[in-house]
């Protein structure tokens, strides 16, 4: 292993450690002008740092996993450096996320301590036993992995006093998985957490 790629590899294993710690300490909120839309009392917010959904029966935590865009079979460096493939995929665990949303298109999410700066609201490919993000790449070291137009959806900002913002998807969300990817405390823009969620018809919960 030269000394490059050594450098790479304890580099991304920093990276990872950093954005594993749920006290990521994201970013410094820097939020669009408010866009008001219907928001719930925040009454009973858990206190932790995380993304919540308010559901009939009270507040549900959005679970979240580090997003690190990686080609099947190629070595750390080669990955780094975009070497042999135009792009790269993170994966989140499990065919289907544990909040699913139903009679609820455009859901109301609340950003506790998490920054809505560079935030993103992704749809997610679904697989057999986990689902998949697809990530072009470019050269661009800080910016190697993106996400694609295609599966972005834009969101509605508000800030709401303290540490609290709500954000809400522009349009109607069709059925199907997806994930919030605020950046993480590291300010690389390719690696990200992914909290995630699903919308189906039927009643919401767990």
């Amino acid at each position: 292993m030269t000394v490059q790629t050594g450098t790479i590899r304890r580099w991304i294993g920093s990276s990872i450690a950093c954005a594993s710690l749920l006290g990521v300490g994201l970013l410094a909120q820097n939020s669009p002008p408010p866009t008001q839309h219907e928001i719930t009392d925040l009454n009973g917010l858990p206190p932790a740092r995380g993304i919540y959904y308010h559901a009939a029966d009270g507040w549900l935590s959005l679970p979240f996993t580090v997003l690190m865009p990686f080609a099947e079979g190629k070595n750390a460096a080669l990955e780094v450096l975009n070497v042999g493939s135009d792009h790269t995929e993170a994966e989140i665990p499990g065919p289907h996320a544990n909040v699913q949303i139903g009679n609820d298109p455009r859901p109301v999410f609340y950003l506790h301590g998490i920054s809505s700066s560079d935030l993103y609201l992704v749809r997610t490919i679904d697989r057999i036993d986990y689902r998949e993000l697809r990530l072009p790449v470019s050269r661009h070291f800080r910016r190697w992995a993106h996400f694609r137009d295609k599966d972005v959806t834009g969101l509605d900002i508000q800030p709401l006093g303290g540490d609290v913002v709500a954000v809400r998807p522009h349009t109607d969300l069709p059925p199907g998985e997806y994930a919030l990817a605020p950046m993480t405390a590291s300010g690389d823009y390719w690696i990200r957490l992914g909290f995630d969620f699903g919308v189906a018809a039927g009643v919401t919960g767990r």
